[in-house]
């Protein structure tokens, strides 16, 4: 299948909430008005891989229910245990392309019907490929800005910290003038990290396009 354009590439080191993974595969899918929707395998030694989806440029965690343990759903609601999610929207995506090993494998359809159930502690996605029989249901918990950072993004962002950790250790030391030399040096690694946050939100936007 022709691959389409993802942030992320194949095989590329990424990371989760600071863990490192590559991404094994991912799956790329186009909405109303053009809206690109791209979900990522990403894969960890000696842990079960997760699937990454994004939207926009904001990143959600999906996490499939096992084969035996699927929801109830009842048109516009999905009941959980004891929780109750309803219907809020319902997308049409159509895929665009594909690469290494696809989240929920290769696409068997070109279209993929997704709905968005909204309940008190979260999201759940019910989905149908075109000409399927059997549903797939998602936990979906968005993630914070920062959760998933390329290697250079990450790299930077350790630098940041270890810049600022160095100015702080400089503040509290007592072994200099305060208007001399240690204030010349606190300036200096202000400046430099200054540098690296450009240099971290440049490979942001040289990943988004």
């Amino acid at each position: 299948m022709a691959t389409g354009t993802a942030r992320f590439k194949l095989d590329e080191e990424i990371f989760f909430a600071g863990r490192p993974m590559r991404v094994a595969g991912w799956v790329q899918y186009e909405g109303a008005n053009a809206e690109l929707s791209t979900r990522y395998l990403l894969a960890e030694a000696d842990a079960a891989p997760l699937i990454l989806e994004e939207n926009g440029g904001n990143f959600a965690l999906l996490r499939p229910f096992a084969p035996g343990a699927q929801p109830q759903a009842t048109g516009r609601m999905i009941r959980v245990m004891n929780e109750k999610y309803t219907l809020r929207g319902v997308r049409k995506l159509k895929v665009l392309g594909t690469a290494g090993q696809p989240p929920g494998g290769m696409p068997k359809s070109q279209l993929l019907v997704s709905g968005l159930f909204a309940g008190r502690t979260g999201s759940l996605l019910r989905e149908l490929p075109a000409g399927a029989s059997a549903q797939i249901f998602f936990f979906s918990k968005p993630l914070d800005a920062g959760d998933v950072l390329s290697g250079e993004q990450f790299a930077a962002r350790r630098q940041v910290e270890r810049l600022a950790a160095e100015a702080t250790a400089l503040a509290k030391d007592d072994g200099e003038d305060a208007a001399g030399g240690k204030s010349a040096q606190i300036a200096a690694l202000c400046i430099a990290a200054l540098f690296v946050l450009l240099g971290l939100a440049y490979a942001f936007l040289r990943h988004a396009d």
